[in-house]
């Protein structure tokens, strides 16, 4: 019987293998009338080439797959003669053996087994044979095969796979461009960094011949930037990489990132409005929503870049809810918008703002600067919007922005430390940068 079996499970596997190979030549009538086509268009000689080798790939695949399907074929029978043979054999040493009672009268229902599994052997050999010729197999017993009930995706027991997709983003989740505007200088090996600046240019003035002219010399300064540690620490399992397939690890590692670059944001605007080298522009009003007028950004714009000159590469930068407020101020006539704010598709912090006039400029929204329409306005100034070239400020780096994944730290825990580290100094380095605009109540 072990024979038999091993006998069947090769037939079944050469026959599967059949069943492939003519499910193969399926797939060959498609592929000649792909081929038909591509000939028809053929023009040049390189395609007219590779045309020819398509055809002749076709066929030698062809001719392979008829050729292995005779092989099966004739092993296929071979293999059919072999199970006829056995099972004749093993029949007749059933019925050699009678049926236990020692008179082999069959009254045991030895023989009539014997006979059963000729007549069961011969019926699934004819069976083979027909599928071997046909490569179809006919159920006798279909009734069966309906009435069997289907798995389907709501059967019992039935699992299926969860998939999982990327890590979305918080909606919003935008630092300000600040720190991609300012002048940034490389202080790696410096104790300190000392940029000089000059605070005023010498007066020339008319003079009388034979005398010397009248003394004046241009005055400097010096900015001092000393550096100063800023950084995080986060951990994550070790364990998540083995689980799931999003990426958590290099989401923390990019919150890290965004986390440094806020702090940074934050200490360039700190060292902004306290630096001595800026000009304030100053006004006066029983609330800040109050100085939202038609003509409140030319007033800011012409305030800055001295008397002879106003500069165009300046940015405005403001608190988001100073946006809002320019955007809310309306004609006095037709009640129509006067000022209408472009957002930079590229960087939302980024964008332009422009009144009826005419004159824009460039502005940056940072969430650590002073909102000026929702200030509470005291008798002291309070410092709001800056208007400037960003390059006025600048930021020494020492190292970088530092990102490193430790699994040293936390390993007993089975946790991954991300250590997040910037040292930085930042501070105005140009004499009249910026100019800064101040409110306070009138008296």
């Amino acid at each position: 019987m072990l024979r038999i079996m091993m006998l069947r499970k090769k037939l079944q596997t050469l026959q599967d293998e059949a069943t492939t190979l003519r499910a193969k030549q399926v797939t060959f009538k498609t592929r000649e009338g792909e081929l038909a086509a591509q000939i028809e268009k053929a023009k040049t000689e390189e395609e007219i080439s590779a045309a020819a080798a398509a055809v002749e790939e076709l066929e030698k695949s062809q001719k392979t797959t008829k050729e292995r399907l005779q092989t099966i074929k004739d092993e296929c029978d071979a293999i059919l003669e072999e199970i006829a043979a056995a099972e004749e054999a093993a029949a007749a040493a059933g019925a050699g053996d009678g049926d236990g009672d020692g008179n082999n009268d069959g009254s045991n229902d030895g023989s009539g087994e014997a006979r059963s599994r000729r007549t069961s052997g011969a019926a699934w050999i004819k069976r083979c044979k027909e599928f071997q010729r046909t490569g179809r197999m006919v159920y006798e017993n279909a009734r069966s095969l309906v009435k069997r009930a289907a798995v389907t995706t709501g059967s019992a027991g039935v699992v299926g796979p969860t998939g999982i997709g990327q890590i979305n983003d918080l909606a919003g989740n935008t630092i300000s461009g600040l720190i991609d505007l300012i002048k940034i200088t490389d202080c790696t090996g410096m104790a300190t960094y000392k940029v000089p600046y000059e605070a005023s240019d010498p007066d020339a003035a008319d003079f009388t011949d034979g005398q010397a002219p009248s003394e004046s010399e241009p005055t400097f300064g010096s900015v001092e930037l000393t550096p100063k540690l800023g950084g995080l620490i986060a951990y994550i399992s070790r364990e998540i990489r083995k689980q799931s397939p999003a990426l958590y690890e290099e989401k923390v590692q990019e919150a890290v990132r965004r986390a440094l670059r806020r702090i940074l944001s934050k200490k360039a605007v700190t060292a902004l409005l306290a630096s001595s080298l800026n000009t304030s522009m100053d006004l006066t009003a029983a609330t800040g929503k109050e100085l939202f007028t038609p003509t409140l950004l030319s007033d800011i714009i012409l305030s800055y870049g001295g008397d002879e000159g106003v500069d165009g590469v300046a940015y405005l930068m403001l608190n988001k809810n100073d946006l809002k407020a320019f955007a809310a101020v309306r004609g006095t006539n037709e009640f129509l918008p006067v000022y209408s704010i472009t957002p930079d598709t590229a960087n939302p912090s980024l964008g332009t703002i422009k009144d009826n006039n005419g004159l824009s400029c460039r502005y940056c929204l940072n969430k650590n600067i002073t909102s000026l329409a929702t200030a509470t306005l005291n008798g002291s100034a309070k410092k709001t919007m800056v208007y400037g070239n960003p390059q006025c400020l600048e930021m020494g780096l020492w190292g970088g922005v530092e990102v490193n994944v430790n699994e040293g730290y936390k390993f007993g825990e089975g946790l991954l430390t991300i250590r997040g580290e910037v040292m930085s100094a930042t501070d105005v380095t140009v004499k009249n940068g910026f100019v800064v605009v101040t409110a306070k109540t009138a008296g």
